[in-house]
């Protein structure tokens, strides 16, 4: 299961499944492909790209770890450049693929001290932030020095389209577990 946070991403990756052996559901949000307007450089084969069941590092940080996957990623770079101009560096990942879940980029950064997860359009509550934050505190729970958070939609029915905004996780909410992630380290 893969999803794709951009447009040019999108393209490759869409080549790449089809071109799999294996079965991949392929997770594409609509309204990012409105939002975003970007040139597709079609030399470029979808062989040469990043492979299809990898994450990516985006932003290089020293200081936290967001990830993010679909049109989250897009909200977990705001927030790094938000935080960039208040002396924070914030790693940001786009963890590409659910299914296998490639978390080898997030885990081996043993001396980062949290890793806010971003949920895409789900609640925090028996969702794949859930998942996603077990196994990193299975792998890293000595070393962190600070807990994994999870920031998501909130506990409810997804809602209707006009008041969808509301309820997705925004700049405020995720800098918001940023800041709490930075507090729990001072504490340590």
């Amino acid at each position: 299961m893969v999803a794709c946070s951009n447009p040019v991403d999108g393209y490759f990756m869409i080549q790449q499944a089809v071109a799999s052996d294996d079965p991949v559901i392929f997770l594409e949000p609509k309204r990012q492909y409105h939002a975003d307007k970007a040139e597709v450089d079609e030399s470029i084969e979808a062989t040469d790209f990043q492979p299809l069941l990898t994450s990516r590092i985006l932003r290089a940080g020293s200081d936290v770890t967001l990830l993010g996957y679909g049109p989250t990623v897009k909200t977990c770079m705001k927030v790094a450049e938000a935080a960039a101009s208040e002396g924070r560096s914030i790693e940001v990942v786009d963890l590409r693929t659910l299914s296998p879940l490639d978390l080898g980029r997030s885990t081996t950064r043993y001396d980062a001290p949290a890793a806010p997860w971003l949920s895409t359009r789900r609640t925090t509550n028996l969702g794949m932030g859930s998942e996603i934050a077990a196994r990193i505190t299975e792998r890293c729970l000595l070393f962190a020095a600070a807990p994994v958070l999870r920031v998501g939609g909130f506990d409810t029915a997804y809602p209707p389209a006009r008041i969808e905004e509301h309820y997705l996780p925004d700049l405020d909410r995720v800098l918001d577990a940023v800041d709490r992630s930075m507090a729990s380290e001072d504490d340590a």
